[in-house]
């Protein structure tokens, strides 16, 4: 299945893949897939589309969480018991990779491992891309032996999947909450982990909505009161590489005919769409340290901008630091 997360104004703001487990409708996903939602919607491998109720329950721990949607007698995935497998075990991933509906890749139980919480995973070769998160790893009778979570950046095949044996109690709760409170109140879950959060920067002053959804951060800035009518955006797409995160900022910008864009900040006037041309720009970012608290990096900038050709000047690095706000 795929399920489509929606900002508050009705925004697509990420993809990702579940399975239903009960009759009812109740689905398993990641809580990275689901945590910053408004809304959400479901599509199931036949087609039909179904509104997300709500959550019923959620383990920002172990990544996991059941959201649910109205329905009776649905289709539904048997789960394995994870405490029975073996490293050689053959494997099947599902889920909708980029969007892609229904894809599915096959491979091994490559290991069994513990993190330093006690936690435990899957380790498979069974390939996994961004949008499998929250699909089901089936053994070869079809049972879902654990859910995809995040797979290394660095490396092939490391992928990884949360033991099925973590989804009963979970089962267990039946309040459906709204989406957006999909954190408990004494979770002791990163706010990093949580779905969108707004930050600012200490060098510029702008506000960014940051969240983050696997090896991915995404943001985008907000725009001033004199560009929120406009179409302008800037947009980063950053994905893990070894300990930094690398990616690229992409700007509709605007500029005045007579004038360059950064006369306009300058002003700070609004401008009108019968002087205004539209820019596109592209320049590279990374981020370096990453925490509740702060993140650091750098990007490019240019120090100069030609107006007629729409084209940066000189490009130069420069240090960045967001905070909460």
């Amino acid at each position: 299945m795929l399920i489509v997360v929606n900002d508050e104004n009705g925004k697509s703001i990420a993809e990702g893949s579940g399975f239903i487990i009960s009759p009812d409708g109740k689905i398993v996903t990641n809580h990275h897939v689901v945590g910053g939602a408004h809304s959400a919607t479901v599509k199931l491998n036949n087609g039909a589309f179904f509104p997300v109720e709500g959550i019923v329950a959620d383990d920002p721990d172990h990544d996991l969480a059941i959201i649910k949607v109205p329905g009776k007698n649905l289709p539904t995935l048997t789960l394995a018991n994870s405490d029975k497998i073996s490293v050689g075990d053959h494997v099947l991933a599902i889920g909708s990779p980029l969007g892609l509906e229904n894809s599915a890749t096959d491979g091994i139980i490559s290991a069994l491992r513990e993190d330093s919480k006690g936690r435990s995973w899957i380790q498979t070769t069974a390939p996994s891309s961004h949008g499998n998160s929250g699909g089901p790893l089936l053994l070869m009778d079809g049972k879902v032996v654990g859910v995809l979570t995040w797979k290394a950046s660095e490396g092939e095949n490391l992928n990884f999947a949360v033991p099925s044996k973590s989804i009963p109690p979970l089962l267990a709760e039946s309040t459906v909450r709204p989406l957006g409170s999909t954190a408990k109140p004494d979770s002791p879950a990163s706010p990093m982990l949580v779905g969108e959060k707004v930050w600012t920067s200490l060098t510029t002053g702008r506000d960014y909505k940051i969240r983050t959804d696997g090896d991915y951060i995404y943001v985008e800035w907000i725009l001033p009161a004199a560009l929120q009518s406009t179409a302008a955006f800037t947009r980063v797409e950053l994905k893990k590489s070894g300990d930094k995160w690398i990616g690229k900022a992409r700007s509709l910008l605007p500029y005045e005919y007579k004038s360059s864009y950064f006369d306009f900040w300058k002003t700070g006037q609004t401008m009108g769409t019968a002087n205004v041309n539209w820019c596109r720009l592209e320049v590279d970012l990374e981020i370096d340290k990453l925490s509740d608290a702060r993140i650091e990096g750098q990007a490019q900038n240019f120090a100069s901008f030609d107006a007629k050709k729409c084209k940066p000047g000189k490009l130069e690095w420069k240090p960045f630091t967001w905070i909460p706000k």
